[in-house]
């Protein structure tokens, strides 16, 4: 309780990394983390202003970023790589509705599926992750994409509302 605590503090807190306050404000908030994250390695950076929800769900690897303002609503696990830049305001969500015929939505309940996120990925500003996107090593996400549930090539592109693929092997 005490980590999550202090973590909200410091996620309040600008973090300017070419000064040793900065620095050692990161270092702080990534030893919380690792507290209540599924897991967090030590050489990832959490930006300011990020909301999370079931982050025990949650794993970040090594020299991952995840942007200012950034949501993550992991009730099923986010697996996030090695070397993955999240910008800001990027929304990953692993909760969706089911639509059962004419029944009503609101009846109808929800599924969790779980996000993967490669290694050596960068994802846009204001990109929206799906429950079961699986987005492999080497992608880059366009900005204000909206990436469902399905697979995508390696190395490649993509962007738009759904995602496609623009172009293989970046």
């Amino acid at each position: 309780m005490l980590a999550k605590w202090t973590f909200s503090i410091f996620n309040l807190l600008p973090m300017p990394n070419r000064l040793v306050f900065g620095r050692v404000i990161r270092q702080l908030k990534n030893q919380m983390a690792r507290v209540f994250f599924g897991s967090c390695a030590k050489t990832s950076n959490l930006r300011p202003k990020l909301k999370l929800r079931h982050p025990k769900n949650i794993h970040l690897g090594n020299r991952s970023s995840i942007g200012d303002h950034a949501r993550i609503i992991a009730a099923a696990p986010v697996h996030i790589g090695d070397d993955v830049l999240i910008a800001p305001e990027v929304v990953i969500l692993t909760e969706t509705h089911c639509i059962n015929g004419r029944e009503k939505i609101l009846d109808s309940g929800t599924t969790k599926k779980p996000v993967r996120i490669g290694n050596d990925v960068w994802i846009g500003t204001r990109v929206t992750i799906l429950a079961g996107a699986e987005i492999p090593d080497g992608c880059v996400v366009a900005a204000g994409a909206v990436v469902p549930a399905k697979k995508y090539p390696p190395y490649s592109v993509i962007g738009g509302v759904p995602a496609r693929v623009i172009k293989q092997e970046r």
